[in-house]
């Protein structure tokens, strides 16, 4: 690849040409934002994409259009997860761990930034 890319670079122009089928992806934060931005290129681009949220119904919603643009073979399928719980964390790792399907990318998305001190179920 020897395009360079920076903030105001697209997610087709970084893409352009890039055929993804066959590719398993793995993304956390597919409720809003560039989770799900990232989710629905990679899944239009071929490549069937694993989306991780906290809150399922939100996540559904936010990708509705992402799931019905998938194309190439592509897909988008929805996962709970929420990393602020160990259980959580745990219960989704068994879930993939049994289908024994391998991963070509993790791309660990989700986020937090400025938040009020607080404290986790875990403590």
């Amino acid at each position: 690849m020897t395009n360079s890319f920076g903030a105001t670079s697209t997610t087709e122009e970084v893409l352009r040409g890039i055929d993804l089928s066959g590719k398993r992806v793995f993304v956390t934060g597919v409720s809003a934002g560039l989770g799900v931005e990232t989710a629905r290129a990679l899944a239009a681009h071929g490549a069937e994409v694993i989306g991780a949220a906290r809150d399922l119904s939100k996540a559904r919603g936010a990708t509705e259009q992402a799931r019905a643009e998938a194309s190439r073979g592509g897909s988008l399928h929805l996962v709970q997860l929420d990393l602020a719980s160990l259980d959580s964390v745990r219960r989704c790792a068994d879930s993939l761990l049994a289908a024994g399907k391998l991963f070509d990318v993790i791309i660990a998305n989700a986020g937090v930034m400025a938040c009020p001190k607080g404290t986790t179920v875990d403590g």
